[in-house]
């Protein structure tokens, strides 16, 4: 059994460092999705006094499509950061069950060695199989709750930020 929970073990530390890398990447990708949207700023409002000397509009006008670009970057900047926190959730999720998955097949490997006779290993592997569907709907069930949770939470954060910006218009 000390092979089993060797590889038990193993497969779980792998799935920890695989889960560090993909925590470490979102963050980096935050980042410079971060960094781009800075720049995107300066460009837009930048483009925006261009235009607005290019048109003529001067004063009141002038601050209020400066405004509205920097309100429209802002809540891309909100629903961006929304769903960089969903993809991070979305891998911690898949990681997790991953990992339960890994833990799952050593366990069944040690069923299936067990077995003395051809029945028992055909009913050990029928069980197994039962149970491998049953898992696959239950994950598939998680990483949907978990999508459908950050696309509604990126939605109400927009719409709050429209909100925002049309009160202030």
């Amino acid at each position: 059994m000390s092979v089993v929970n060797n590889t038990n073990n193993q497969a779980n530390d792998r799935a920890k460092v695989a889960g560090e890398h993909i925590r470490h990447n979102a963050e980096k990708a935050q980042d410079a999705m971060r960094s781009g949207l800075n720049s995107a700023s300066e460009n837009t409002r930048r483009f925006t006094d261009q235009v607005t000397q290019a048109y003529g509009i001067t004063g009141e006008r002038r601050e209020e499509l400066t405004r509205q670009g920097a309100q429209s970057l802002e809540m891309l900047t909100q629903a961006s950061t929304m769903l960089t926190r969903g993809v991070q959730d979305l891998s911690r999720e898949w990681f997790s069950l991953t990992q339960e998955r890994l833990q799952k097949n050593v366990e069944d490997f040690g069923v299936l060695a067990r077995c003395q006779s051809l029945p028992d290993f055909m009913a050990a592997q029928s069980t197994i199989m039962r149970h491998n569907l049953e898992q696959t709907i239950e994950g598939t069930r998680r990483i949907a709750e978990v999508a459908t949770r950050v696309a509604n939470e990126a939605g109400l954060t927009l719409k709050a930020e429209t909100k925002k910006a049309n009160r202030v218009a």
